[in-house]
């Protein structure tokens, strides 16, 4: 079993970002007013909410995203963890930018038991950082990986975040960067994102940013670009579409669970999902209505998963995304014929079908949404 904590505080929105966030600012009294009021208060509605639907059980993994969970005081992530019931082995991650941790802040990271980094780098590269409207900066960068270091002496159960496909690029390309990054730092997990424009982020709305139209790649260089990654990262084992591990021990436990598709997991805050029998629970992704919410157990989004058809799309929209595939014996028949029309990217054997790396991976989107409405 597995627990999501969704903590939706940011520096700054970027400009690609989708996700229920709320922008604290980065003026003195923003950030006074965060530490004193928002923080507290988010924090108490939180630890109620897992006090309500938290039954108990030890659990495997426990990922703090967001948002940037590494604003958090480490007195706020230890009431939370406090919640929990942990196994001894159990992997506890924290996403956290670069500008956001000092070096006795990660100490205290890792004095809490947070075992697993993910540092959302996106680019090395100042002008697109910028273009980004990132937090942070190189120097941020350079100076976060020296205190990783330092405190942790390895890079060994971290993970990158990297972004490509960019809009027109300056200086050196997302590409180089990735290359350059992981032969200096041999980190145990990159996940390497091609740029997605949402339809609820600023590049969408207010640039007017559409995916295969400049001042994006279009669609030719995107795949080029994602067959390089591929080749760039031969080393690692490229176990779901975006993400990369230096060994079967450096996967991420915690989204293996939530791509397995119909793997019980909790989802706790503003905007997290959880998901129990095959019901998913979305909960509100503002902190009015998240507030609304912990207090009456009203304004969330209930879905269920329960029927067969149901049950074959989502497993086709997770699993499908890794190296392991899906059992033939969950799909109906009527599935398995249709599937024949992307045999050509697939590796079919007796009780398994999983795309091929990189080809298939390429082609899930168009074969997921073909096959999703097939019973």
């Amino acid at each position: 079993m597995s627990a999501y904590i969704h903590i939706p505080f940011c520096l700054k929105r970027c400009f690609y970002c989708a996700f229920p966030v709320h922008v604290v600012g980065q003026t003195e009294v923003n950030q006074n007013y965060y530490k004193q009021c928002l923080e507290k208060q988010y924090i108490g509605y939180l630890i109620k909410d897992i006090q309500k639907h938290y039954q108990g059980e030890p659990l495997k993994t426990i990922y703090f995203g967001g948002g940037t969970p590494s604003l958090l005081s480490l007195e706020s992530l230890q009431l939370i963890l406090n919640c929990f019931k942990k196994q001894s082995n159990t992997e506890i991650t924290i996403e956290a930018d670069p500008k956001t941790f000092n070096e006795d802040k990660l100490q205290g990271f890792k004095t809490l038991g947070f075992n697993r980094l993910s540092v959302g780098i996106q680019s090395l590269q100042d002008e697109t950082l910028q273009r980004l409207n990132r937090s942070h900066q190189r120097k941020d960068i350079d100076d976060a990986l020296g205190m990783i270091e330092k405190v942790y002496g390895t890079f060994d159960n971290c993970s990158f975040d990297f972004l490509y496909n960019l809009p027109t690029e300056v200086g050196q390309s997302s590409l180089e960067d990735l290359k350059w990054f992981v032969e200096q730092f041999k980190p145990g997990h990159i996940s390497a994102y091609s740029l997605s424009i949402e339809e609820e982020s600023y590049f969408y709305k207010k640039l007017n940013y559409r995916e295969g139209i400049h001042p994006l790649p279009n669609i030719e260089i995107q795949t080029c670009n994602y067959t390089k990654v591929h080749q760039i990262l031969q080393q690692y084992d490229h176990y779901e579409i975006s993400n990369f591990a230096k060994s079967e021990k450096h996967i991420s436990q915690h989204n293996r669970n939530y791509w397995h598709g119909n793997s019980n997991f909790y989802g706790f805050g503003m905007g997290a999902t959880s998901l129990q029998n095959l019901i998913r629970i979305t909960r509100p992704n503002t902190l009015k209505k998240y507030y609304q919410f912990v207090e009456s157990g009203e304004g969330c989004l209930i879905e269920d998963e329960s029927s067969q058809f149901e049950k074959q799309r989502i497993l086709l929209m997770s699993r499908l995304r890794t190296k392991w595939g899906i059992d033939r014996a969950l799909l109906s028949q009527s599935l398995l014929e249709a599937m024949k029309k992307f045999e050509e990217y697939f590796i079919i054997s007796e009780d398994n079908i999983k795309l091929k790396i990189p080809e298939g991976y390429l082609v899930c989107d168009e074969i997921v949404g073909y096959l999703q409405n097939i019973k």
